[in-house]
């Protein structure tokens, strides 16, 4: 890091921990280099905290609905996917990555710089919110998203779970689990499913994601124990309560 940052030329007075060396990269970064990372964190601190509680709401990272991939979901009494374009990228594959999106969920925006919404606000569906990132660093809702749910699809939300959740869902729906092999479990839990409403599916399919939800990361989080720049790194990370501490201890280790 002392490499990339040129810690030689530096002017002002040197980092002196591990914390202030990641936090002085990081402001560079904000700057030159702001890549998909810099808008996420953006999103949890600026917009997410200042708008919702995290005990009723998860932040899905990277979230895979059919082939593609979700850079953040937020569900909570709302449900929104964010598709974040950077400087760097390109709105190639975009319309195909919405189609999916709207599958599993209602509201789809797209995050991306300023000085790029000109750029693409005629190029997208006008059901496609945006949020626009200033020089400030600031986040901007610049479209508002429309709610879409006539394209919501069961068999595509429910391959978004994991088997226990896909199990608690039917369960949530009907009383009970189908009684089949575990070569056909998946197959018999989605007929049942089947006999249902997208919409009503739907509303227990987030339940069940909500149950993700860690209230004590939460809690960290909020209460500012770590840095900013690292709370949406901290929050997908899966650590023990070791772990937890030797990430404490690190980050004050001097440099």
């Amino acid at each position: 890091m002392k490499k990339y940052i040129e810690w030689d030329s530096i002017e002002q007075e040197q980092p002196t921990t591990l914390s202030e060396l990641i936090a002085y990269g990081y402001s560079i970064l904000e700057q030159d280099y702001r890549h998909e990372y810099i808008y996420k964190t953006s999103l949890l601190n600026d917009f997410v905290l200042h708008h919702y509680s995290l005990d009723d709401t998860v932040l899905l990272n990277e979230f895979r609905i059919q082939d593609s991939i979700a850079d953040m979901v937020i569900v909570n009494g709302t449900n929104k996917v964010f598709e974040i374009k950077t400087e760097l990228d390109s709105l190639e594959r975009f319309q195909s990555q919405i189609e999916n999106y709207y599958k599993a969920f209602t509201e789809v925006y797209l995050v991306t710089h300023y000085t790029l919404i000109e750029k693409y606000s005629s190029k997208i569906e006008e059901t496609v919110g945006i949020i626009a990132l200033t020089d400030e660093l600031k986040l901007v809702e610049y479209r508002k998203a429309t709610f879409v749910d006539e394209l919501l699809d069961i068999p595509t939300m429910m391959a978004t779970l994991r088997k226990p959740e896909y199990m608690k869902l039917v369960k949530n729906m009907v009383g009970f689990v189908p009684d089949a092999t575990p070569v056909y479990l998946y197959t018999a839990c989605l007929d049942v499913l089947l006999s249902f409403t997208p919409q009503e599916v739907q509303k227990q399919y987030h339940k069940i994601l909500k149950e993700r939800i860690s209230f004590a990361k939460n809690i960290e989080i909020e209460e500012g124990v770590f840095p900013k720049f690292y709370n949406y790194s901290y929050y997908h990370q899966k650590l023990t309560k070791n772990s937890y501490l030797t990430l404490q201890n690190n980050l004050m280790k001097k440099v």
